[in-house]
């Protein structure tokens, strides 16, 4: 996807033309869906996975105290119970409303305590966990550094950014991780999404200095929240974004997607979390309802 270059010029690598303006950041592609895919996925992957599951996790977001909260704890017990889980991973808008620490043990640690024995629970922080100043006591409480940071499983590499200051700074440290020597397969995960379309919609910041660089990597995945609701996106470069928000609280309808927005080529409004499971060369993701259905299910190859 590098432009050509002009005689006696350096041809523009594919980051700096994102950057520049030269190629646009995704081009508009056909069969984005409107409202009305609410209760749609598409097909499971033809080739399904293939080889020992090396690590795996479960994701979810925007939970915090959400009546659907403890179904979703079940549903991803009830996972566990039959696949490999090493780590729960929030996206953020862990404790309502204002990410008070007198709801730390409520919210955080109570619905998950079977699903913590043993298992640890990685966070990035949302606007409600910033509100009233307490981001830093939470990341505390779960014995997580400063964000962003990163945290690895067996074969996949996990960065954490914080969406409430998108900024180059933190730009500049994703692209130097994704850089380093790793594991070929790398997740992304923070609150605001980089693609939604919905109550929300994408982050115009996060378009702006992150997308760049997560095309530029090819990342693998990108976990994100804030719209109360599933919905998984593939760029036109190979990155899959997903929006998994139905931790727990009240859910939020989709939109039609604007023109520009790489194809969502699933939505759900249902409780839900997200499972990924890590082999050699590819992950598999699972988007499963909290009344245990299979919502959506792909595989990632790199």
């Amino acid at each position: 996807m590098t432009p050509p270059g002009q005689p006696g010029r350096r041809a523009l690598t594919r980051r700096e033309a994102l950057l520049a303006g030269v190629v646009p950041l995704l081009a508009a592609v056909g069969g984005c869906d409107g409202p009305g895919t609410e209760g749609t996925a598409p097909a499971a992957s033809a080739a399904g996975p293939r080889g020992q599951v090396r690590s795996g996790l479960v994701a979810f977001g925007d939970s915090g105290g959400g009546p659907a909260q403890p179904a979703v704890a079940r549903a991803m017990e009830r996972w566990a119970a039959t696949h490999r889980v090493d780590a729960l991973v929030t996206t953020g808008d862990n404790v309502y409303e204002r990410g008070e620490p007198e709801l730390f043990a409520a919210q955080l640690d109570q619905p998950y305590r079977t699903l913590r024995r043993g298992r640890p629970l990685w966070a990035t922080l949302g606007n409600h966990d910033v509100s009233a100043g307490h981001g830093a006591e939470q990341l505390r409480h779960l014995g997580l550094p400063d964000l962003p940071y990163a945290k690895s499983l067996p074969g996949l590499q996990l960065l954490f950014l914080d969406a409430n200051r998108v900024d180059q700074a933190q730009a500049s440290w994703l692209d130097a991780r994704l850089s380093d020597p790793a594991p070929d397969l790398r997740a992304v995960v923070f609150h605001h999404p980089a693609w939604s379309c919905s109550v929300h919609d994408t982050s115009e910041q996060v378009g702006r200095h992150w997308v760049p660089v997560l095309e530029d990597h090819r990342v693998a995945l990108v976990l994100n929240g804030h719209d109360h609701n599933y919905q998984r996106f593939v760029s036109p470069g190979g990155v899959t974004y997903v929006v998994t928000g139905g931790g727990g609280r009240r859910l939020y309808p989709l939109d039609g997607c604007a023109s520009g927005s790489p194809e969502r080529v699933a939505g759900q409004v249902r409780h839900h979390f997200t499972a990924v499971e890590v082999r050699d060369g590819s992950l598999a993701v699972t988007a499963g309802a909290a009344d245990g259905a299979v919502l959506d299910r792909t595989v990632i190859r790199r």
